[in-house]
């Protein structure tokens, strides 16, 4: 029988009282500021973000990619493992999100000498140069060749501080309904033993497109996938489904949905910029332009 002393709890509790300002080194900020004070930050376990499709997925994720990015120490790495963008697509992407300059211009390579200058000095620019963005493609992923990598560059003085899967459904490629548990629990053993919190994407079925409020559900998700993730959120985009006026400028306003988190549950307002691709924060009365 396990039992936990209260006692112990209690004095590691009351000491980080005390330490409200040290942040525990394997916890990674949003950048979300009301997401970071309703979860804590990213932090080891599995943390499932899902959507239908053209709702944002990639764009969320990748903008978390460029805050890990932009914070890391020398010898710190992440590992993004795609089942549909190229390494140039994704590279083309980080550059769009980390100079504000449209992805179209970086995509086609039409950039003026100013915005050239702007990407080659850019600090993003050198840490993809030094190899901190490890970038994986795998015609049929594994949480042993996610483990495999982790393990390997451990070995060569690499610390993997946060893990990217986009998407899910490429470790679950020929797996069977009640193998998915084990998938997920695998997930979080290797989140764990590495102290490296875990972002992945899921896409959702279609049911979410034949009801009446068309914001997604836990209960869309296999239950196997809800019951071992530390966290569930959703992204839906109101204008999408004319629930709201499209607007006019670069902005699509995006709600995240906190479904699932050890203390608060809650609804944040999002916004995208069509031209780069970034996903971030709007004050919750502030219009989009």
């Amino acid at each position: 029988m396990k039992t936990s002393s209260t006692q112990t709890l209690m004095n590691t509790m009351l000491d980080s009282y005390l330490q409200q300002d040290v942040v525990a080194p394997n916890f990674r900020s949003t950048s979300i500021s009301k997401l970071d004070a309703m979860i804590g930050g990213w932090k080891p376990g599995v943390h499932l973000i899902s959507a239908r499709p053209s709702m944002g997925l990639t764009a969320f994720a990748l903008t978390q990619v460029y805050q890990v990015l932009s914070n890391l120490k020398a010898n710190e790495v992440v590992i993004y493992l795609s089942d549909k963008d190229s390494s140039t697509a994704i590279m083309h992407r980080l550059l769009s999100i980390a100079t504000e300059i449209d992805l179209s211009i970086i995509q086609n390579g039409k950039l003026n000498k100013q915005e050239y200058e702007q990407v080659k000095s850019h600090p993003i620019t050198r840490k993809l140069k030094d190899n901190q963005l490890i970038i994986m493609h795998e015609n049929v992923s594994t949480v042993y060749t996610l483990r495999s990598l982790v393990h390997d560059l451990k070995k060569e003085g690499k610390k993997t501080v946060m893990l990217f899967v986009d998407s899910l459904q490429s470790l679950l490629y020929n797996v069977r309904s009640q193998e998915i548990k084990e998938v997920m629990l695998d997930l979080n053993l290797l989140s764990e033993e590495y102290e490296c919190p875990l972002i992945c994407t899921m896409p959702l079925g279609r049911s979410v497109e034949h009801r009446t409020s068309n914001y997604p559900r836990l209960t869309d998700l296999d239950a196997k996938m809800v019951n071992i993730a530390s966290g569930v959120f959703f992204l839906m985009r109101p204008d999408y489904y004319q629930l709201i006026d499209p607007s006019e400028g670069d902005m699509s306003e995006t709600h995240l949905v906190v479904a699932q988190n050890e203390g608060q549950l809650d609804t944040i307002l999002l916004g995208m910029n069509r031209k780069t691709l970034t996903m971030g924060e709007l004050a919750q009365n502030s219009p989009i332009n």
